[in-house]
């Protein structure tokens, strides 16, 4: 029997039972076991770069937490889930037919803002149940699927992230670094085959990345064929 999980759901602020929310969508290649490094082994150093990490737990579900209520995990999954899922597809291929060396960009066939809208349910998953409470504009525009409106202070970014290039998934709340003189900050999504960043209030953390923040131009029925010179994993 399956835990039930109580607790503050990270899109509508509601208190209750939680449902799993895969991060990413199951279709999009997180169906199977992985292993959850714990995080504060990680950054005691424990283990140099390149090294098996021994202590952390598997999740067989895949990459996800109790995050959502049942109602928007269920509305946000039917009207923005399959866009992601295909999206990453497309991408995959790509990857596999180049061998990871692509330089140029790529037509990706897409419901543009729905695939920016299954982006924005990710971070609130991942950046936990206080982010919602500050940033309701951004609730209104995953809840309704004709909002096209965003704070200005987020801007959204996205890489290509190998699977067999890449040595591990990550999923980062918010977050700051300081880079050179510059202050970020943001919090990060990465499970191939994208890397997906959500900047706040700062510049994004690498020039190369590829913003995708205006996919919110589009209406939710507008479907594109777009141009976009998605990066490899910034180094």
């Amino acid at each position: 029997m399956s835990k039930v999980v109580q607790g503050t759901c990270c899109i509508c602020g509601r208190i209750g039972k939680l449902s799993f929310e895969h991060i990413p969508p199951a279709a999009a290649f997180n169906d199977r076991r992985i292993f959850e490094a714990d995080i504060n082994a990680l950054l005691a150093g424990k283990w140099s770069p390149g090294e098996r990490v021994e202590e952390g737990k598997y999740k067989q579900r895949g990459a996800g937490r109790h995050s959502l209520c049942e109602k928007c995990n269920s509305d946000t999954g039917s009207w923005y889930g399959a866009t992601y899922v295909d999206v990453a597809r497309q991408a995959m291929i790509l990857l596999h037919a180049s061998q990871g060396s692509i330089s140029l960009a790529y037509p990706y066939r897409m419901y543009p803002l729905r695939f920016l809208k299954q982006i924005a349910v990710m971070f609130c998953s991942a950046c936990g149940p206080d982010f919602q409470k500050g940033n309701a504009d951004l609730v209104r525009f995953i809840l309704n699927q004709d909002e096209r409106s965003i704070p200005n202070r987020l801007r959204f970014y996205i890489y290509l992230h190998h699977p067999k290039e890449s040595k591990c998934i990550r999923q980062v709340g918010l977050t700051s670094m300081l880079v050179g003189r510059k202050q970020h900050f943001f919090s990060e999504i990465a499970f191939p085959p994208f890397g997906l960043i959500m900047s706040i209030d700062h510049p994004p953390v690498h020039d190369k990345l590829c913003e995708i923040t205006h996919l919110k131009e589009f209406s939710y029925k507008a479907w594109d064929i777009g141009l976009h010179p998605i990066p490899k994993t910034p180094s």
